[in-house]
């Protein structure tokens, strides 16, 4: 179930033209380390005044979760939404920080099923991590070290 609504996050994202990357707990599980999560986190190269765009590409495949679409956006930067044949929840996250937007520039294709499927380096996730600071990310940020340990780059 999860795959599939990655992949289809990822084709609809792809055919638009909206340059994206995996985050959070599906970067962990891809980069090695064990995490259970069901949402999808997926930051994407667009900022809330876009939306329409993002809003078009997912249009059929996925349910928009909040009521007032935009205010959610514009108090959050995030759109909940749901995939119609799983039910599976994706949190599309506009990016902020000139930060966010070199880690998507530098996101990894990773193919699953015959899908390419952009994640977060784990070198940006490690980052990003660290800067959110709970217990669980430091965890991850030393786990995703130790895991992938001299394969990281110093990008």
């Amino acid at each position: 179930m999860i795959l599939q609504a990655l992949k289809s996050v990822a084709s609809c994202l792809s055919e638009a033209g909206i340059p994206y990357m995996v985050i959070g707990g599906h970067a962990v599980l891809q980069y090695g380390l064990p995490r259970f999560t069901q949402a999808i986190d997926v930051t994407i190269a667009l900022t809330p005044r876009e939306a329409d765009n993002v809003l078009n590409s997912i249009e059929g495949s996925f349910r928009v979760l909040p009521r007032d679409i935009e205010k959610f956006i514009r108090d959050t930067w995030v759109l909940p939404v749901e995939h119609h044949e799983t039910g599976v929840r994706v949190d599309l996250i506009f990016s902020i920080s000139a930060f966010e937007r070199e880690a998507i520039e530098k996101a990894r294709e990773i193919t699953a099923e015959d899908m390419p499927i952009r994640y977060i380096s784990p070198e940006d996730l490690i980052v990003q991590k660290i800067i959110a600071g709970r217990a669980v990310d430091l965890e991850d940020a030393k786990g995703i070290l130790d895991m992938q340990g001299k394969g990281l780059t110093g990008d």
